[in-house]
């Protein structure tokens, strides 16, 4: 619970300071066009963690590590007189919960979207 709080009020503060160096100047709808940002960012970085932990693109990896091991005559030259067949790599990684990161980048976002609504449907 400490550190979802840790990293709301992290959020909150970054979009408050990069309001600022976006915008030059702070008012009300570019600190919600950053928050909004600073929400995706979150759920950007969530999802490229579950890409990561998934092991998404280990296929990827050996499918062209076999392709230019087949291709470069060379190292089916060292392959073959060393008597060894193509290893499978493994890049497994184990991140932390992301839980509080998707939650608050859930949150982020639909707080800016909703008053970011309510502002452009009833005026200011």
């Amino acid at each position: 619970m400490k550190s979802r709080n840790i990293l709301l009020l992290t959020s909150l503060l970054g979009s408050f300071l990069l309001s600022f160096f976006l915008h030059q100047s702070w008012n009300f709808n570019s600190w919600l066009d950053t928050l909004f940002l600073v929400g995706l960012l979150l759920l950007v970085i969530t999802a490229i963690m579950v890409l990561v932990e998934v092991e998404f693109f280990v296929t990827f990896i050996n499918s062209f590590t076999y392709f230019f091991g087949r291709i470069n005559k060379k190292e089916q030259i060292i392959l073959e007189s060393e008597k060894r067949t193509h290893e499978r790599i493994n890049y497994q990684k184990n991140f932390p919960s992301r839980k509080p990161l998707f939650q608050i980048g859930i949150l982020l976002c639909v707080i800016s979207l909703l008053i970011s609504t309510t502002i452009y449907y009833f005026g200011r």
